[in-house]
C-alpha cells in the first residue's frame, strides 16, 4: 500500500496530536455493534473522533474493521459495485503505521487493489487513531461505492465470527456515503 498523503487530509504529525489529548481521558466500555465515525477531512472531525475514539484506549480488539464509502472507484454500469479491500500489508504516516490484513473469510468476496483504495480518503482519518490506539489489532478496510449482495454476508460474518472486534462505520452524517453499510448493519 502506498503511504499516506499527509498534509492535505491530516497533518503530518496526527499520532503525536492524537497523543496529546489521551491524557485527560479515562477508559470506558461500550457496548455497541458498531461506531459511526466521521467520513470528512481531519481539521474538520478531529474533535468528534477524539471524543468517539480515545475512550476506547484501554480496549483489547484483534481486528478493527472499516466500512465505508468508495468515492473514487471505477464505475459499473451493470448494477454491480464490488467491494474493495488494500492488500495485506501496511498503511503508514510519518508517525505511524497499522497492520492491514482481511480475514479468508472476507478475502473471497472482495476485490484486493492497493490502486483503487489508495486514492480512499478515510482510511488515512482514522488510521493514526487505529495506530496509536490499538496497535495490536489488524485491520481491514472495506470500501464499496454502492450495492453489492456481498455486503450483507459480510457483515453476517464479521458479527457471527469476529464479534470482539470493532467495527467502524465511515460515514458522513450530511451526505450519508456510506447508507449501504449501515442498512446492513442495522439489519
Amino acid at each position: 500500500m502506498r503511504c499516506s498523503v499527509e498534509g492535505i487530509m491530516y497533518p503530518f504529525n496526527a499520532k503525536a496530536e492524537i497523543s496529546s489529548a489521551l491524557s485527560p481521558v479515562s477508559g470506558h466500555h461500550y457496548d455497541f455493534s458498531y461506531l459511526e465515525v466521521p467520513h470528512k477531512a481531519w481539521s474538520k472531525c478531529k474533535d468528534e473522533l477524539d471524543a468517539l475514539l480515545l475512550p476506547l484506549k484501554d480496549s483489547d480488539f484483534p481486528y478493527v474493521f472499516v466500512l465505508g464509502p468508495l468515492h473514487k472507484g471505477p464505475v459499473t454500469f451493470d448494477g454491480t459495485c464490488p467491494i474493495y479491500t488494500p492488500d495485506d500489508g501496511e498503511l503508514s504516516g510519518s508517525d505511524w503505521t497499522v497492520d492491514l490484513k482481511c480475514p479468508s473469510s472476507i478475502k473471497q468476496m472482495v476485490i484486493i487493489s492497493d490502486d483503487i483504495c489508495s486514492e480512499e480518503h478515510g482510511l488515512e482519518i482514522i488510521a493514526p487513531y487505529i495506530s496509536l490506539l490499538f496497535p495490536k489489532a489488524r485491520t481491514c478496510w472495506l470500501l464499496s461505492s454502492g450495492g453489492s449482495p456481498e455486503i450483507g454476508e459480510i457483515v453476517k460474518i464479521l458479527r457471527k465470527d469476529f464479534s470482539s472486534s470493532l467495527i467502524l462505520l465511515s460515514n458522513n452524517s450530511e451526505t450519508c456515503c456510506a447508507h449501504i453499510w449501515k442498512e446492513a448493519l442495522d439489519r
